[in-house]
């Protein structure tokens, strides 16, 4: 990808530099052909850049400085200038920028999905009746916004809708004990591995207990022939969540050597260095994004 876009940059910078050429003696004049030609061609590239790279900006850069321009977008692209002259605030400013918007996606989805602001005030100014209906015939594809539902209704003063929580909890956590022992039984590692995941991320479990399934979902992975780069992702999650910044420190070196990097990794060890405020390593992400 990288090489194609190389080469669509140089050509109009071939065709740029032609026009120059061609009408450099007309250079100081706006009126002049070459600037007509020049702008018709910064259009042209621009909307064909669009096409390709899916980028909404353009360099001003094309307009201002014909020729030079283009050569500064190579620069910029591929020589990673400006990276390293920029400044950690900068740096943090732009990750702050993506970690918000990333929150307000969540809430938004969540709200959709989830109905959240129905949900807890139900729970906060609901009858009893209205609880124990809602609590019943509460279903969401987020099962970890469920099981925060869930405890919240196992503070209500009613002792019917903590009855109705509590049996909805145990519900969820036999399910996943049924699922473990059938796959578990089935000896297929790679659901094996799916099914402690999600067990370890749903939110149900807490202290040691937690700590126990995420030991045995870190065994199974590991004892895998080939672990795949969803598996790496997956591990990161749980060791962050262990606090185990020691291994994830480790997946994270391992993935950069063996080249296994996607987009949403490199956004999860770009959050991970910052919640760390490591910002020469958030240097590093950024020009691993580049590549990916």
């Amino acid at each position: 990808m990288k090489i194609k876009y190389i080469l669509f940059i140089s050509i109009f910078l071939i065709l740029d530099s032609l026009i120059f050429y061609n009408f450099k003696n007309e250079v100081l004049s706006f009126r002049s052909y070459f600037w007509i030609c020049h702008f018709s061609l910064s259009l042209i590239f621009i909307y064909l850049n669009k096409l390709i790279s899916g980028e909404k900006q353009f360099d001003i850069l094309i307009l201002i400085f014909p020729v030079i321009g283009y050569c500064m977008i190579l620069i910029n692209q591929f020589l990673f200038f400006r990276d390293y002259f920029k400044s950690e605030i900068e740096i943090n400013e732009d990750l702050e920028k993506y970690i918000l918007n990333e929150e307000k996606e969540i809430i938004v989805n969540s709200s959709i999905d989830l109905n959240l602001i129905g949900a807890y005030d139900i729970l906060a100014v609901g009858t009893p009746a209205e609880k124990k209906n809602f609590l019943i015939g509460f279903e969401t594809q987020n099962l970890k916004f469920k099981i925060e539902v869930l405890k919240k209704a196992l503070w209500d003063e009613d002792i019917e809708v903590i009855h109705y929580a509590a049996t909805e909890i145990n519900k969820i956590d036999e399910n996943f004990q049924k699922l473990i022992k059938e796959k578990t039984n089935l000896k297929n590692i790679n659901e094996i591995c799916e099914v402690y995941y999600d067990y370890c991320t749903s939110g149900l479990l807490i202290g040691e207990i937690l700590e126990f399934y995420q030991k045995k979902y870190i065994y199974y992975v590991k004892s895998k022939k080939e672990i795949e780069s969803r598996d790496k992702y997956n591990l990161l999650n749980i060791y962050k969540d262990m606090k185990n910044y020691m291994e994830c420190d480790k997946l994270i070196e391992d993935i950069i050597k063996n080249e296994s990097l996607d987009q949403t990794t490199v956004e999860f060890i770009e959050k991970y260095y910052y919640d760390l405020n490591n910002n020469e390593m958030l240097k590093e992400v950024r020009r691993w994004q580049k590549s990916v």
